[in-house]
Formats: structure tokens, C-alpha cells, sequence
């Protein structure tokens, strides 16, 4: 009983704050423009400054782990392999199966899933996520173009992967991860002014970044729930969790390394899956579809899969 009071305890919260983000916005407490620059803000300062501190300041040989990313990468090819072939069987060309491909398995990691890592594995957890994350991130960024490009037949191909390339070479998450890495192996002094006005920055990342989260989600979108917004949650929220588990189970992890590969696999669809779609395909609609349906599922899908973790003792 006290372990699953203790994981309701620490789930429930970063969707009591996504919650609140939405409710702020319908109130107009908070602006659009609001909601635009902090989730900048967020990006490009307090996330890469919160990744690097995490990661700068441990030994990166203890959390560094190339198995566990292999087999992420296997797992979330998978995945798409699996929505892909769903995709061409019951979704007519033109009709959103880039949009359906992306919403089944990119996953919103770097805000929820790090949430939730912090508040049920601490930092440790979040220094071994955040090492996963760094060689993640930018597989996302080239399976969701490639998705939306390649089979949707957008007629974009190339300007999009070029974009997508340059996005994964400027992107702050993915410096910050390498900067961390090479501060890290070298063992450098981090100075105390430093860390502490880092750790300031650090602190408000989260609960601002989830607020941006729930404002950013839009209610409308569920009057035009569709079979393929079902389909996509139902991989994402239950198939790739599986998947993504089993895989983990069999290769021997289980504590906080499984929690981690189930959190990283169980997310909701990302709110840049619906960014990318709006601005690359007609089917910006079917994609925030989705994020809003798996966002609000997921909070009862990743508390049950970690009570069914935490029941079988693999936790």
C-alpha cells in the first residue's frame, strides 16, 4: 500500500501542474504569447542549464550505459516499424499516416518523462536519462521528419530533412548533453557561483515547463476524436511501453533502469509531434489530437504500468 501511495504521490502531480497550465489559459490568466516565450525560455536557458547539471556533476562511466540506449533505439524501431505497417494497411495515402507514424512513437521525454524520473528515481535518475535523452533526441527529430515527409509524400523530402539535421545540430538539449559528457569525463571543477545560480535556473525548468504543457493542449481537438487518434494512443500508451519493457526485462535491467526504459516508453506523444505536423502536412488537427488524448490517458497508463512494476517486484 505505502508503494503505491508513493507512486500516485509522485505521478499525480506533474498532471496536477499540466492541468493547472490548461486551466490558466482558458481563465486568460496566461496569454498566447505567454505560453510561447516561456516554452523558449524553457528550451533554450533552464532545460539544457538543468541537463547539464545534472550530468556535469556525476562520473559519466556510473551512468552511462550503450546497452540500454541500443536497445531504446530497437525498441523505438519497432515501434515505428509496427505503426508503419498499420499505417499503409488501414490509413489511404493522403489521409495522415505520417501524423499517425509520429503520434504512436515519439514520446514526450524531455518534459514529462524527466518530471516523472525526477520525482520517483531523484537525481540519479535523471543524470542516466538525461545521457539516454542526449542520443535520443535527435532520433526523434529523423524519424518524425522521415514519417511526415516519406509517407505523406509531402514533396518536401529534402528542405525537411536538411532542417531536421540542422535542428539536431543547434538544438540546446543536445549540446547541453554533450557539453555535460565532455565536462564530466574530464572532471572538471564546476565553480559554487556557478552551480548555484545554475541550480536557481534548475529549479523552475519543470513546473514552467509543464505549465507550458497544459496550456498548450487544446480541448477542442477531442470533439473530432478519430479511430487513428485511438490507434496511435493505444501504441504509444500500451504497445510501446510493452515493447519497450519486455525488451528491457529480457536483457537483465530491472530497478531504476527498468522504470527508466518503461517512463521513456510509456510518455504521452510529444507537443512537438504536433508543431511539426501542423506546419509540414494538412493534418495538424489528427495530430493534436493525439497529444492531448495520450496526454490525458497517460496519466492512469504510466501510474498502473509502474503499480504492475512495482507489484511483480521489478522495481
Amino acid at each position: 500500500m505505502n508503494n503505491t501511495i508513493f507512486i500516485l504521490n509522485t505521478v499525480s502531480p506533474i498532471f496536477l501542474i499540466v492541468v493547472l497550465g490548461w486551466i490558466l489559459r482558458k481563465r486568460g490568466i496566461i496569454a498566447e504569447s505567454f505560453i510561447k516565450q516561456i516554452t523558449k525560455f524553457v528550451f533554450n536557458v533552464t532545460l539544457p542549464v538543468l541537463i547539464f547539471l545534472k550530468l556535469a556533476t556525476v562520473d559519466f562511466r556510473q551512468v552511462f550505459d550503450v546497452k540500454i540506449i541500443i536497445l531504446i533505439y530497437l525498441g523505438i524501431f519497432i515501434i515505428f516499424f509496427i505503426s508503419w505497417l498499420i499505417a499503409r494497411q488501414f490509413i489511404p495515402k493522403g489521409h495522415g499516416r505520417g501524423v499517425f507514424i509520429q503520434g504512436s512513437f515519439r514520446p514526450n521525454n524531455v518534459i514529462i518523462g524527466l518530471a516523472l524520473i525526477m520525482n520517483i528515481f531523484g537525481d540519479e535518475g535523471v543524470a542516466r536519462t538525461v545521457v539516454i535523452l542526449t542520443f535520443l533526441v535527435p532520433l526523434d527529430n529523423v524519424l518524425s521528419v522521415v514519417a511526415l515527409t516519406i509517407f505523406d509524400e509531402t514533396g518536401h523530402r529534402g528542405k525537411a530533412l536538411i532542417k531536421s539535421l540542422k535542428s539536431i545540430i543547434t538544438n540546446p538539449v543536445i549540446i547541453a548533453g554533450i557539453v555535460a559528457i565532455i565536462y564530466s569525463i574530464l572532471k572538471l571543477p564546476l565553480p559554487i557561483i556557478i552551480a548555484t545560480t545554475g541550480k536557481y535556473l534548475a529549479d523552475i525548468t519543470l513546473p514552467l515547463a509543464l505549465i507550458g504543457v497544459g496550456a498548450s493542449l487544446r480541448v477542442v481537438f477531442l470533439k473530432k476524436t478519430s479511430l487513428i487518434t485511438m490507434g496511435a494512443a493505444l501504441l504509444k500508451l500500451i504497445i510501446a511501453p510493452v515493447i519497450g519493457t519486455g525488451l528491457g526485462y529480457l536483457l537483465g535491467y530491472v530497478g531504476i533502469d527498468l522504470g527508466i526504459i518503461f517512463i521513456i516508453f510509456a510518455c504521452p506523444t510529444a507537443i512537438v509531434s504536433y508543431i511539426l505536423a501542423d506546419s509540414m502536412t494538412p493534418h495538424g488537427e489528427i495530430a493534436g489530437n493525439i497529444v492531448i488524448t495520450t496526454t490525458l490517458l497517460s496519466a492512469f497508463t504510466l501510474s498502473l504500468g509502474l503499480l504492475v512494476l512495482n507489484y511483480l517486484g521489478l522495481l
